[in-house]
């Protein structure tokens, strides 16, 4: 008769764990027969000095039995996929952190060469075209530093590939001798697919299909893999979203069990639900949000202190809803993020309860967690508390109508406010002495728009245009970055593992080439090593004064580090905070649950070593979570610019002003003033010369006509091509 495997996490039973563990309990609470944690095998590999087999690992930790020998190689399995091991041929476990192999993500560039994105940040590690062969971008990686290249970057070697990235992708199907290929649409992906005899599902060359990896490549081979589905023979803005969903493999489809659980949960907050409770329904908090929105994380409320402010943010309680171990929770997890597109969302909750019970709607009961702060008259937060709450929601507002009420005042908006008006204006208030603080401090502050497309019915781009902030976009803003930083320090306190927003100053291969770029506008910044977000803030003040104020505010943006999640904090280097995290917006991001479930955990005065989360399983989770983040930028971004290209199919031939972004010996990027749209004008669309290109001074010159052309000059182009399909879109000067 077969042994009967390990149950799954959050069965309690009594059988104990290995001894010398500190983390027995804990497992205790989650496995009917536990075995030793993550942190024992660590230590045990570590003090041990030498790889170790599972038979070694077994004995040691005095494991014997069938079950307890498979749930020890599930784990060991599990820390290899996060990188915490390594593994030889010979099948010996090392600690990869003793090897000096560092864990990471794989990010490709369509000339073949990539980067490794390393789990723990910091600069990024050059893979060679070579090195490209044995992975695909988006993959999870071990790596090694190998050497320096001549433009000074640390070069690496792939060792292990950790966790392929999502096998399924969208491409264009090329028939060749009998061959049938797929070409994929993203060009980072730079590897055809070879489809297996049989597997072509009848699709024919041109078409455009989904295709799921099947056999990840090697370095004798490119990937294999077979058709899924043929979405049509030509690409239209109804495809956008469909193909983004499909390219990045973003799971759109929800489990049954989670269904059964999402409908199971009651539309209303009961008596039960309330007790022991803060009762905070006769507060006036309120909701601020976009007028598209349609799930509400979070409420407000100040009042006007004798030294300073009262200021309430009240959160969703997700965590009450979803618990740990269910499969709500597994698929939350799962997806990590909700993913914006225009006119539709991927949701990381079922409709039933992030538009519902767990959505901060007006005039009914809700539950929530509430950072509850005192600020001083400078905008500093003196002290905070976490509590549990029933609220309910006196108004949802939205930005443009609580702005033309405080900050315009306008009467009819006054009028429609007046009921909370009163508190509004005191968050106003308090918002000014918060914005105060927040410069003091010298947190970067980028003013970029964010584009906005307005769909028809059948998905067609019909408008586009740009969102402006106003004072009540920074307004909750501001609200949010208070409970996140109180939150942070709050966590740190009860040393309960979390996942912390970390963003760590530029990588210094991209701060040299943004002083290269200043150079160009006679614009400074200190060294790499003394540079702080005070620096960044002062030069795009100064900068602001200037024709050339976004494109300089836009490549600033890029020169920074990307934010990711991490177990441990070394802060904030964008917003100038010590210590930072993610607690506001538990609908839609799951470290924002975690955070809660950390809170409400220490509220209840439990013992760190029994918590759910070790810091090794926080650390997977941060990753894990960082890339889904990733992942959906990615997705949101395709369609973005699949829909500049749509929007720009329909202004061929028109004229628009713009500014040149970027210099390159093959042509100019202009960047429209308006629409913040980018296009190509290629040297054959300049007047008729020979042109030469200074890489210095990124200038192009011609050589006849002594026309120039360098970065931030004013022009005037005229659209000659918009490619939906190639995300690419052609100028010609208009001289």
């Amino acid at each position: 008769m077969p042994e009967k495997l390990p149950p799954l996490p959050g069965r309690k039973g009594s059988r104990p764990p290995p001894v010398r563990d500190p983390y027995a309990d804990r497992e205790a609470s989650r496995y009917e027969r536990p075995i030793a944690s993550r942190e024992a095998i660590l230590e045990l590999l570590a003090e041990h000095g030498e790889l170790m087999k599972i038979d070694s690992i077994a004995a040691a930790l005095n494991l014997s039995e069938a079950q307890d020998l498979e749930a020890l190689s599930r784990r060991l399995a599990a820390m290899l996929r996060a990188g915490q091991l390594i593994q030889n041929r010979r099948g010996g476990y090392g600690v990869a952190g003793k090897l000096d192999l560092m864990p990471g993500s794989v990010i490709a560039n369509a000339e073949g060469y990539g980067f490794l994105r390393p789990d723990a940040g910091g600069d990024d590690l050059y893979l060679s075209p070579a090195e490209m062969r044995k992975a695909l971008h988006g993959d999870r990686v071990l790596a090694s530093v190998v050497g320096i290249d001549r433009r000074g970057r640390r070069q690496g070697a792939i060792v292990r590939v950790l966790e392929r990235r999502s096998s399924r992708l969208v491409g264009r199907v090329v028939e060749d001798h009998g061959v049938v290929l797929v070409t994929p649409d993203d060009r980072r992906l730079h590897q055809d697919i070879l489809i297996k005899p049989g597997q072509d599902q009848g699709a024919r060359s041109g078409q455009i299909a989904i295709v799921e990896i099947t056999d990840p490549p090697t370095v004798q081979r490119g990937p294999m893999g077979r058709i899924l589905s043929v979405l049509g023979e030509r690409l239209e803005p109804s495809l956008v979203v469909e193909m983004a969903i499909a390219s990045h493999d973003l799971p759109h489809e929800w489990p049954a069990p989670a269904l059964a659980e999402a409908a199971a949960v009651g539309t209303r907050v009961t008596a039960a639900e309330m007790a022991g409770r803060t009762d905070l329904r006769k507060l006036p908090l309120v909701t601020i949000d976009g007028a598209d929105a349609r799930d509400f994380d979070d409420a407000v409320w100040a009042q006007a202190m004798p030294d300073g402010y009262r200021l309430l943010v009240a959160i969703a309680d997700v965590s009450h809803y979803v618990q740990p171990g269910t499969a709500l929770d597994e698929e939350a997890n799962r997806r990590a993020t909700s993913v914006y597109f225009p006119g539709f969302v991927v949701p990381m909750l079922p409709e039933s309860l992030s538009n519902g019970i767990c959505s901060l709607n007006p005039k009914v009961d809700r539950l929530a967690m509430v950072c509850d702060m005192r600020i001083d008259d400078a905008g500093e937060v003196m002290r905070s508390k976490f509590y549990p709450a029933v609220i309910r929601s006196h108004a949802r507002l939205t930005y443009d109508r609580v702005w033309q009420a405080v900050g315009e005042k306008d009467d009819d908006a006054c009028r429609e406010l007046a009921d909370v008006l009163p508190p509004l204006r005191e968050l106003h208030r308090l918002y000014k002495l918060l914005a105060k603080a927040r410069k003091r401090r010298g947190a970067i502050d980028f003013e970029s728009s964010e584009v906005e497309f307005r769909l028809d019915e059948h998905g067609e781009v019909v408008q586009l245009g740009t969102r402006e902030r106003n004072d009540a976009h920074m307004l909750i803003e501001e609200c949010m970055i208070a409970a996140n930083v109180e939150a942070a320090k709050f966590l740190q306190r009860k040393r309960i593992p979390a996942p912390y927003r970390v963003h760590a100053p530029p990588p210094a291969s991209k701060y040299e080439d943004l002083l290269e770029f200043l150079r160009e506008f006679k614009l400074k910044l200190p060294p790499h090593d003394q540079v702080t977000p005070a620096d960044m803030a002062a030069l795009l003040t100064r900068a602001r004064r200037r024709p050339e104020a976004a494109l300089i505010e836009s490549v600033v943006l890029r020169s920074q580090s990307m934010a990711v999640y991490q177990p441990a904090d070394p802060g904030h280097f964008g917003l100038a905070l010590a210590t930072y995290t993610h607690f506001t917006s538990p609908i839609r991001r799951y470290p924002d649950l975690l955070v809660h479930r950390a809170i409400r955990y220490a509220l209840t005065g439990g013992k760190l070593a029994n918590y759910l989360y070790s810091a090794s399983d926080m650390a997977s989770l941060c990753v894990h979570c960082s890339h889904n983040e990733r992942r959906a930028e990615e997705a949101e971004r395709d369609v973005d610019e699949r829909y500049k290209c749509a929007w720009m199919e329909k202004h061929v031939g028109s004229e628009f002003a713009g500014i040149v972004s970027g210099v390159a010996s093959f042509g100019l990027f202009v960047e429209l003033t308006e629409s913040k749209i980018d296009g190509l004008v290629h040297v054959t669309q300049l007047p008729n010369d020979y042109y030469h290109f200074d890489a210095t001074r990124r200038m192009l010159t011609g050589q006849r006509l002594g026309l120039s052309f360098r970065l931030g000059d004013e022009v005037r182009v005229r659209v000659l091509r918009a490619s939906l399909e190639d995300r690419k879109i052609d100028f010609r000067l208009v001289t």
